[in-house]
């Protein structure tokens, strides 16, 4: 069974940066869903075309995998771990943007332990200013996404706050797993935020959970 931390947290608040910085530091192998499913969009994945064409459509919607389409993400993983050489013995993966309900929550535990679930708590304020940041190619994250449009910012929170978030309480109900919450103000660095993280997730490479 892969052992896995999942980052939780809207759009803006440092997912890629710190599933990015994680990795970086070893021990940690960062898959960030939103970046596979863009790179499978733009036919960077090798999947079939009905699939890529699916894909397309849900970007454009800005709409979540639903569960009947989760082979979608399982092929995405095993692509994923095997492109990098994910070593389960040595490394924890960095889930980023999967599971974004609980049905995928759900259907990923059939593979994947999650361990430890680090929420970034980041108030609508501080995801306008860092998103500004990131577009204008600041820091790590995604620059140049055509879904940071103002509009598409306010659907996507308020998305998060009606299926994403709930998955904290999903997991701090499952046996085993760890909670932790990490707050993300507009001036927060990605260095900062992934020093915290790395703090609360190091348990997990140094197996003492």
């Amino acid at each position: 069974m892969i052992r896995a931390v999942l980052l939780l947290g809207p759009t803006g608040a440092g997912k890629s940066p710190v599933g990015t910085l994680l990795e970086q530091r070893g021990g940690f192998r960062h898959f960030d869903f939103g970046a596979e499913l863009r790179a499978a969009a733009a036919g960077a994945r090798g999947l079939p075309e009905k699939a890529v064409s699916y894909i397309k459509r849900l970007l454009a919607a800005h709409a979540l995998l639903p569960d009947a389409r989760f082979d979608i993400a399982e092929a995405l993983l095993d692509a994923f771990l095997s492109r990098v050489g994910f070593d389960p013995a040595s490394e924890v993966l960095v889930l980023n943007g999967l599971p974004r309900h609980v049905g995928q929550a759900r259907a990923i535990a059939r593979r994947v332990r999650v361990e430890h679930v680090i929420v970034l708590d980041c108030d609508a304020r501080a995801v306008a200013a860092r998103v500004a940041r990131r577009r204008r190619g600041e820091g790590l994250d995604h620059a140049g996404r055509e879904d940071d449009s103002p509009d598409a910012i306010a659907g996507k929170l308020a998305l998060y706050a009606r299926e994403t978030a709930p998955l904290a309480a999903h997991y701090a109900a499952q046996p085993g797993v760890r909670l932790s919450r990490l707050r993300v103000g507009p001036h927060t660095t990605d260095t900062t935020l992934a020093q915290r993280v790395a703090k609360l997730a190091s348990r997990l490479t140094s197996g003492r959970e």
